[in-house]
């Protein structure tokens, strides 16, 4: 006989009888048990990334019912390793990336007592470059009354400098 309509995640016990007749049956067999497994834990979908700076991101998906966690993989693409983190809600924060890289992450839900999803395909976003540093040491020379040499320090990296003037006030 199939049952249906089991509480996931119990123990059931079951015993069966002979019936001849009417008026005719054997006792009860000794119990026999089973347990029913836990419900599949689904995969979540709709990643997403956002605040992408040079060195950070903040990861996002689809909330899945009965989950109480999700474990989540990134590396930047063209990588071996995984670097793994866990979140208890649907967004995690990611710092310490390599600037003006393309990262990948997937996310699979943890729905507790073991009981995992396979993980998500992956979804990429990429780092911006390291912002430029504000230039320093501004100084001016030869300055005539229509005339002026401006300085400062250079800038590590920069391609150039742009440069705004005008008289104060």
């Amino acid at each position: 006989i199939s049952l249906s309509g089991l509480v996931a995640s119990s123990n059931y016990e079951f015993q069966v009888k002979s019936v001849c007749s009417a008026s005719n049956s054997s006792a009860f067999s000794a119990s026999s048990t089973f347990s029913t497994p836990m419900p599949p834990c689904n995969l979540t979908s709709g990643l997403a990334s956002s605040s992408v700076t040079h060195n950070a991101a903040t990861l996002t998906w689809t909330a899945v019912a009965g989950a109480s966690g999700y474990n989540i993989n990134y590396r930047k693409v063209g990588t071996a390793t995984w670097t793994s983190t866990t979140s208890t809600t649907v967004s995690k924060s990611l710092s310490g990336l390599t600037p003006s890289s393309t990262y990948e992450f997937q996310v699979q839900t943890n729905c507790g007592g073991g009981n995992l999803s396979s993980f998500s395909s992956s979804a990429t976003f990429t780092t911006s470059a390291t912002p430029c540093a504000l230039p320093s040491g501004l100084t001016n020379a030869s300055l005539t009354s229509n005339s002026v040499t401006l300085n400062w320090s250079a800038v590590s990296g920069a391609s150039g400098y742009a440069i705004q003037y005008r008289i104060v006030g």
